[in-house]
C-alpha cells in the first residue's frame, strides 16, 4: 500500500489448515482473499496460517505464499506492553518477521516502543516481500 503494507491472508475462522479437507481449506483461503480484494481492489499474495500450522496438503492446495514468524513474544498470552517489548528486543535479529496482535491494547502500546528501539538501533522495516528479495 501507500503506507508501506503489505496485506496478507490469515483466513475466515482460524482454522488449522492442516486439520482440513482440501474443500474446506480453499473455503477458508478463498473468501479471504475476495473479501480483501474487494475492500483494496488486491488480492493478497501471502497468508499466514492460523498457530503456525502447515503441511505438504495445505501447501499443495493454496495458491499463496506462506508466511511464518521468527520471533513470538505471545501476546496473545501475557497481553503485557512491557513483556512484549522486553522479549522482541532480547530476540529480533536481521531478517526476524515478529509476530503481534492488533486485537490487543497491550500490544498496540508496545509497538511504537518496539519501532522506536528498533530504528534506534539501526534496523529498517520492510515487507515480507521485500525481505525475500
Amino acid at each position: 500500500s501507500d503506507r508501506g503494507h503489505e496485506i496478507g491472508n490469515h483466513t475466515w475462522n482460524h482454522k488449522d489448515l492442516t486439520t482440513l479437507s482440501s474443500k474446506e481449506i480453499l473455503r477458508e483461503v478463498d473468501a479471504t482473499s475476495k473479501a480483501i480484494e474487494q475492500l483494496i481492489g488486491e488480492a493478497p499474495k501471502l497468508y499466514r496460517p492460523p498457530y503456525g500450522a502447515i503441511n505438504d496438503h495445505v501447501r499443495g492446495v493454496v495458491d499463496l505464499t506462506p508466511v511464518l514468524w521468527t520471533v513470538d513474544p505471545q501476546d496473545w498470552r501475557y497481553r503485557d506492553a512491557d513483556k512484549v517489548f522486553k522479549h522482541v528486543k532480547a530476540n529480533v535479529t536481521d531478517g526476524s518477521i515478529v509476530l503481534m496482535h492488533d486485537i490487543y491494547g497491550s500490544t498496540v502500546e508496545a509497538v511504537g516502543k518496539i519501532l522506536a528501539y528498533l530504528a534506534a538501533e539501526g534496523y529498517q522495516f520492510v515487507t515480507v516481500s521485500e525481505l525475500d528479495s
